[in-house]
């Protein structure tokens, strides 16, 4: 049983790394192409680079980390701290399952609520708002656990020395950083790769300038690659292709950060 299961485990795990390693391949020649990270996309896509969808996603995660992780910290802080046991568990169970709802869901609630009824349009505030509303929860279920772990003695020394709740609030925020951190990346990283929620709410296929203000539509590299993916041919999907290596190059690279804080913590 114990083989069984051994064997099972390593043949999934190699057909993981075959997968990523098959997407990283096909893409990795084109980043040296000349212009691939600073030119705009010409010839529908066939020619020139992914500048517009770089620009797009570094400043939709700029915003989504502005909006979802000070809401996040103080919804974690709350559940944490605040709230009584019961009240605590039947947030944490409603956030646990807002973390398994279809992102397409988020997508549609984005666009009927940020996009019609607050009339911001498609538009990179639409988008930013949609993925930290997705966020959100994501990232307080896994920071809460992190200030849970830290010992009762550490928050009743700190008040029995005359500190205030709040001293020791901020004490407990204080031993748990680097879980909080770890949270915060991987919900940014999750964030990163979502095509969905963007697709309906704030990305166009193309467009001639950066977004210069909020309610300016952005491109951003998964919503492209989809893009290019069911409507453009063959000479175009080259550029799907590097942009897929790239984000997964990124991806594994938050994953290894956030394993390497991790045994840092351990140590």
């Amino acid at each position: 049983m114990q083989w069984t299961l051994r064997i099972i485990t390593y043949t999934v795990f190699a057909i993981t790394v075959l997968t990523l390693a098959i997407i990283v391949a096909s893409g990795l020649p084109h980043f040296f192409k000349p212009g691939f990270f600073t030119q705009w996309p010409r010839r529908a896509m066939s020619e020139g680079g992914i500048f517009p969808m770089l620009i797009g996603s570094l400043t939709l995660m700029v915003l989504v980390f502005a909006v979802s992780i000070p809401i996040g910290l103080i919804g974690t802080i709350f559940l944490s701290e605040i709230a009584p046991r019961k009240l605590s568990m039947v947030l944490q169970s409603l956030a646990a399952t807002m973390n398994s709802v279809p992102s397409i869901v988020y997508g549609v609630f984005g666009l009927s609520f940020f996009c019609v009824r607050l009339s911001l349009g498609t538009s990179l505030i639409s988008a930013s708002l949609t993925l930290s509303t997705m966020s959100i929860p994501f990232f307080m279920n896994s920071a809460v656990e992190f200030l849970r772990a830290v010992p009762k003695e550490l928050r009743e020394g700190v008040i029995a020395l005359g500190a205030s709740k709040l001293q020791a609030t901020l004490m407990v925020l204080r031993a748990s950083r680097n879980g909080v951190l770890t949270s915060l990346i991987l919900t940014l990283g999750r964030a990163f790769s979502e095509t969905a929620p963007i697709l309906v709410t704030g990305a166009v296929f193309y467009t001639t300038k950066l977004p210069s203000k909020l309610t300016d539509p952005v491109m951003t590299l998964p919503t492209s690659i989809y893009a290019i993916v069911m409507n453009l041919g063959e000479e175009s999907q080259w550029m799907a292709k590097g942009m897929a290596s790239l984000m997964v190059l990124i991806t594994i690279g938050v994953y290894f950060f956030v394993q390497l804080m991790r045994r840092n913590q351990r140590e």
